[in-house]
This record gives structure tokens, sequence and C-alpha cells, in this order.
């Protein structure tokens, strides 16, 4: 009974879906190289329907040099040009961008794919396959060089624990604090905030207080601010 809801469940696979999982698996393994069997064993196409969609897909990717034929039937990833380094550029709208360092086409960079790089990081990234009518994407798979670490904001402070809320929209999410590394600092503080770390699957970066500038608002915080 499994068999059939796995083979039902494939019948109904999207070539979009299939498209994502061959990008994972080449970027996954970039030095192997892969037979349409091999292919069809790893992402599990039972059906002929499903083997002949998957060797579409790996004809188009061959033509938009996402991958290249190394021998008659075996494929593998084509590094040539796929791995760039440059600046990654944060929008409050979430259409980031990255700028090539040799000056190439800027590249759309989603959200999910931006791997907590912040406005202006030294970046590498790595591009996902042409697709016709769109503009070309990538992820940050690297961060090479923070542009920035210190950011100013408003302290907000709760039982536990504590955030900056930063008035830079170009930061997609506040910071939080630790209660031990507020540095004395009272809820509605202007502060100055370094980042000490960002874990992978952590929404928000840690950071702790270095400089306490007075209440949000007064004149004198305002200036130092």
């Amino acid at each position: 009974m499994a068999k059939k809801k796995e083979k039902k469940a494939g019948k109904r696979m999207k070539k979009s879906e299939m498209s994502e999982r061959l990008i994972s698996l080449f970027h996954t393994k970039p030095n192997e190289t892969f037979s349409l069997k091999q292919l069809s064993s790893s992402l599990n196409l039972t059906t002929h329907p499903l083997k002949m969609l998957c060797a579409d897909i790996i004809t188009e990717m061959i033509e938009d040099d996402f991958l290249q034929e190394v021998e008659k039937g075996h494929y593998k990833l084509n590094d040539h040009g796929l791995i760039m380094t440059g600046v990654f550029q944060r929008k409050s709208n979430g259409k980031n961008s990255f700028i090539p360092d040799d000056g190439g086409e800027t590249i759309f960079i989603a959200e999910r794919n931006s791997a907590h790089a912040m406005n202006n990081d030294k970046v590498k990234i790595a591009l996902f396959a042409k697709r016709k009518n769109r503009n070309p994407e990538g992820e940050v798979i690297e961060i090479l060089e923070r542009a920035n670490d210190t950011f100013v904001g408003t302290l907000k402070v709760e039982k536990f624990y504590a955030f900056l809320l930063t008035e830079n929209r170009t930061l997609a999410n506040d910071i939080f604090i630790p209660k031990d590394k507020l540095k004395g600092g009272k809820n509605g503080d202007k502060a100055v905030v370094k980042i000490v770390e960002w874990p992978e699957e952590a929404k928000n970066p840690i950071g702790q207080v270095i400089d306490i500038l007075g209440k949000a608002g007064e004149n004198t915080t305002e200036m130092h601010a």
C-alpha cells in the first residue's frame, strides 16, 4: 500500500519541483557525474513519464549552461562561472540583490537564500540555473566579510530578554540581546549594539550593548546617534 501512495505522489510532481530537486542534488555533489538512471534513482522517479520529464529538464539545464555532458548520457555541474563573489545589497522590500566583483549583471537573491547576509556584505554566491523570461537568481553560500556589525537603535527590555529595535531598514530583523549583555541599558534607551553571532537556524542576530547614548528622543542623545 505504501508503494502505491508513493507512486501516486510521484505522478503529481511538478516540473518546477523536480527542477529544484535536481539543482539541489547537483549543488550538494558538485564534483560527481550522474547518468539519467542514477538521477532517476536518487529522486525516486519510478514512472516512465517522470523519467522523461527528468530527461527534458536535464536537456534544458545543459542548454542553460547549468550542467555539462562529460560523456554520452553522463552529466555534472558546470562550475564555469557558477560561483561568484561580490557585494550583497539588502532591500527593505525583500528584493535583495548581488553585484558581482567583475561588474556583471545584477543577480536577485531571495530572502530565503540570503544566509543572513547584511547590506554591503562581501559574499560568495552560487548561481541557479537560468529560467526563461526570469532574471538571474542565486543563493548566498558564504559571507566573506561583514560590512558593518554595529547598529544604533532603541532598547526594548523585557523580563528575561531584550531587543535592539534598529532604525536601519536594511537590517531585516531586530537584534536579540541576552540580559547579561545590556551593559546597564534600560527600556527606551538609545544604544549601540554589536552583533556577535547569527546562528544559521536563528531568525534574529545576537548582540551585546557596547554603548548607551541616553533616552530616545532627547536632543543630546539624537546628536550622538
